[in-house]
């Protein structure tokens, strides 16, 4: 298995174009909306069946991970990444095949989907492809499908696309996702438990206790570069292929919750721990 893998800076937001292939936007949720951290703003696309994204820079760029944040794609839907050297035509440099989802979590109790009335309550799904990095990337291609999705349309609210940074040395064992529900019970003078339903999200916490000198400076790199201020997409168990619960457990798009604390242990060796809530 691969080691974590981090996406923190999201080159997405640098394109220079994006368009449909085909025109099939919702009014009010175009394109743009993928570049807004606000998990309600989402691109829709009523077209189930192979809705295609284009997404254009004006210089070169390195990819190596794209990441979905908070979509609605349920166990049977695809998606499929593919990297040009060219805005309108050149050469494919990369093709990552439909990768398929094979599982989704119900619904929050209330909702009928996991679209984007439910992300503030547990809904949602994270979807991610690494692969070997790609360099002279001008045009990215995204293509889905969603056959039978209960919303009548595919929804996606945040892309995020660049080069990766892996450890050497992997997170501990122990690492765990917790979730964080806001919701507050009363008890009224007649004994009754009354319930303020609150918004859930999640956290991830992990420790990396034995980093090598290469581990630590990237590591401090990549705090210093984005601090508590900017999102990151973490994936403690990457790929390439099917989606599965596990990989929808082990992922998440948020920003750091803690100051970075590196400590020195025993001789050239690094440790730190680290913790992410969800946007």
């Amino acid at each position: 298995m691969s080691n974590l893998r981090i996406l923190y800076k999201n080159i997405f937001d640098d394109y220079s174009g994006a368009a449909m292939s085909v025109p099939g936007s919702v009014i009010g949720h175009q394109l743009i909306n993928l570049k807004d951290d606000q998990k309600a703003k989402t691109w829709r696309s009523v077209d189930l069946s192979s809705p295609k994204m284009i997404i254009t820079w004006a210089s070169a760029q390195e990819i190596s991970g794209v990441a979905l944040a908070f979509t609605n794609l349920i166990a049977g839907s695809t998606f499929q990444i593919t990297l040009y050297d060219d805005p309108a035509a050149g050469t494919l440099l990369h093709d990552t095949g439909a990768i398929p989802v094979t599982y989704n979590y119900d619904p929050p109790v209330g909702f009928d989907s996991i679209g984007s009335a439910s992300f503030a309550y547990g809904g949602g799904a994270h979807v991610s492809a690494f692969f070997n990095s790609v360099s002279g990337v001008e045009r990215m291609e995204i293509e889905l499908t969603s056959a039978g999705n209960p919303d009548g349309y595919i929804e996606i609210s945040r892309i995020i696309a660049g080069k990766f940074w892996e450890p050497n040395e992997n997170a501990d064992y122990g690492a765990k996702t917790d979730f964080i529900d806001t919701t507050t019970g009363m008890r009224t003078s007649a004994g009754d438990l009354i319930t303020d339903r609150g918004t859930i999200t999640r956290a991830m916490e992990f420790s990396m206790q034995a980093m090598d000198a290469q581990d630590k400076a990237a590591l401090n790199n990549l705090f210093r570069s984005i601090g508590k201020s900017q999102p990151l997409f973490i994936s403690l168990v990457p790929g390439n292929g099917p989606i599965t619960e596990e990989q929808l457990s082990q992922q998440i798009y948020g920003k750091l919750d803690l100051d970075l604390s590196v400590t020195l242990p025993f001789f050239q060796r690094y440790s730190a721990s680290k913790r992410i809530v969800e946007i």
